[in-house]
């Protein structure tokens, strides 16, 4: 594999709905970077599910020619403009890959496809599937993917009564896993984030490696199952997941890129409105099955309400649960689900932290002013375990879903907390009869909260706002 980096003199942005390469392939856009002496890159930009030839870098001519998803296009093109210097960095033709297999056995017996016959591990595989996966990783080398169709359908056919279900026929699911191993493949071969799976637990690899993480085979309905316990989201093609990271999300290591991601759920996701009845799952994200994973990243209209505009609509803990899971496995940060009084909470695995809640990055007393830092919001295992561990009581663990939130605005006094006390103040409650108290009462006595001068803090910073009328 060739790697090259000279530090780029000048540059040219052609951008056309169709620029053509060789007759066979078309782009959105081309950058051509080139050196003082003599070296040059051009960068292409695909469409999504746009057929891509490899990378290539000739040392004799000294130039290199790249393929990237047009997604990037806007953080290359404003690199150039607005950052000196530049170098460029280039890759070449896609690395023997089976080499890292070989060389890390852990890996390759965790990459499991279940089929109607059973469980089968990569070493035991056909040489028909094997070579599947070898299609699949020399598209995720170049940014693309094998799983061109997204959202994939739904193979169970619906009536907008019946309870949302979703089944994915094996000529989609097939190509999803191979997608998702090969992303997590080409991820680690390439160094393209600051940490390694390598080291990685069993049930760290299975996040990203075991078919069964993403679906079940459901001999019934002939076709791959994604149920609650997966999450409430259909996948998305993974180099459209990698590239919402890319775009400023993807930190020096997991537990920052955590954070980024909780953050951009924080700005964008809103919580849907209804229940799994198919009639209202396709209101809101037009799709007859559980919502896409690209639909909750591009945003949809309410049909029935078209006003609200345009949202990035998610299915509560359980579809961001499955969300953070998609996405974030994009970059080897592996997520599993656990669940407490009926509600989805991220685990990520490889750091031992842990939502309270999956609604917990959108909860209205998360958006506190000033925003408090997202980071916040995770918790360690330790506190997990002390919250919802073996020795505690189910109407605790109850009590304690969504409970870190609650702690936090303690400190931080949201907007939200800070306009229930001035209703409260304006209906002429006391602290234990107001709706502030309510917010608090399974885990916190008036007296505890009045030792903590809740309600003085409140006082000092609504006026520090100017009084209720500017909140």
């Amino acid at each position: 594999m060739a790697d090259k980096t000279f530090q780029i003199a000048t540059y040219d942005i052609a951008t056309s709905r169709d620029i053509a390469l060789g007759g066979s392939y078309h782009f959105d856009a081309v950058i051509e970077c080139k050196g003082s002496g003599g070296d040059r890159l051009a960068i292409y930009f695909a469409p999504p599910g746009a057929s891509v030839p490899a990378n290539i870098y000739n040392p004799v001519t000294k130039w290199a020619t790249i393929y990237v998803p047009a997604a990037l296009y806007g953080w290359y093109r404003d690199l150039l403009l607005n950052e000196k210097p530049v170098y460029a960095h280039c890759f070449g033709d896609h690395p023997e890959w089976n080499n890292m297999l070989a060389a890390h056995p852990a890996i390759a017996n965790a990459i499991l496809w279940e089929s109607a016959s059973g469980v089968q591990a990569y070493p035991a595989w056909s040489a028909a599937m094997k070579a599947d996966l070898a299609s699949a990783f020399r598209q995720a080398w170049n940014f693309s993917s094998v799983m061109t169709t997204d959202p994939v359908p739904n193979k169970k056919v619906l009536a907008d009564a019946d309870s949302v279900v979703q089944i994915i026929d094996q000529s989609y699911a097939w190509p999803m896993f191979l997608a998702y191993v090969a992303q997590s493949l080409a991820v680690e071969i390439g160094s393209r984030v600051g940490w390694s799976l390598t080291g990685y637990s069993a049930t760290g690899l299975a996040q990203l490696f075991d078919s069964r993480e993403t679906f079940h085979w459901n001999a019934g309905a002939a076709g791959y199952e994604i149920t609650f316990s997966h999450g409430v989201a259909v996948p998305c093609t993974p180099n459209q997941g990698y590239s919402l990271l890319y775009a400023g999300m993807i930190g020096p290591n997991r537990s920052s890129t955590i954070a980024g991601l909780l953050d951009w759920c924080r700005s964008h996701l809103r919580h849907f409105m209804g229940g799994w009845d198919t009639a209202n799952v396709y209101d809101q994200w037009q799709y007859r099955g559980f919502p896409p994973v690209i639909r909750m990243i591009q945003g949809t209209s309410t049909l029935s309400e078209p006003s609200w505009g345009i949202q990035h609509i998610t299915g509560g803990c359980w579809g961001t649960t499955g969300f953070l899971r998609a996405v974030l496995r994009t970059v080897n940060v592996p997520a599993r689900l656990v669940t407490h009084c009926g509600h989805a909470q991220p685990n990520f695995v490889e750091d031992g932290l842990y939502l309270s809640h999956g609604d917990d990055p959108y909860n209205a007393l998360t958006t506190s002013v000033p925003p408090m830092p997202i980071s916040q919001i995770l918790i360690s295992q330790a506190q997990f375990d002390a919250w919802f561990g073996a020795g505690v009581s189910a109407t605790d663990q109850c009590s304690n879903v969504g409970r870190r939130t609650v702690d936090l605005s303690l400190t931080w006094l949201p907007t939200y907390l800070l306009k229930a006390y001035c209703a409260d103040m304006a209906a002429g409650k006391t602290h234990a009869s107001g709706s502030v108290y309510d917010i608090y009462k399974n885990l916190y006595t008036v007296a505890l909260l009045e030792v903590q001068n809740l309600w003085g803090k409140m006082d000092a910073k609504i006026g520090s706002l100017g009084g209720c009328a500017h909140l």
